[in-house]
């Protein structure tokens, strides 16, 4: 049992949308290099996936799945959950630099208050 044709379609159609919003969010840099990447590597992905649907019916024997598809969902659902992952460790380190921004912010408005009631 292969993944039908409209689905085939579906997913090809979504792949190369995603591949050109993504280009054209970069042309006007919108979005970071390395975030594009990783959505231009998942575009790449699901345009694979629909032109060879050999692979996932592979997968699908080998791991058991009833359908095909439930590997391309599994997939990217997979795909989702590294990037939230990253996306994490990104936020925890720019709160990390905010908070100690902000603290030499305060310690510079400190001597600046300082200097002022000196003179």
């Amino acid at each position: 049992m292969l993944i039908s044709i409209p689905i085939r379609i579906l997913l090809v159609l979504g792949s190369i949308f995603t591949a050109m919003f993504i280009l054209r969010r970069v042309r006007y840099a919108k979005v970071q290099i390395e975030d594009s990447l990783f959505w231009l590597f998942c575009s790449a992905f699901l345009l694979f996936l629909s032109i060879f649907p050999e692979i996932t019916t592979w997968v699908a024997r080998r791991l058991g799945f009833i359908s095909e598809i439930n590997v391309v969902y599994l997939s990217i659902i997979f795909l989702l959950l590294i990037k939230q992952f990253y996306m994490s460790v990104r936020i925890s380190q720019m709160d990390s630099k905010l908070k100690s921004l902000v603290q030499k912010v305060a310690l510079n408005e400190e001597k600046i208050e300082r200097k002022d009631k000196q003179e």
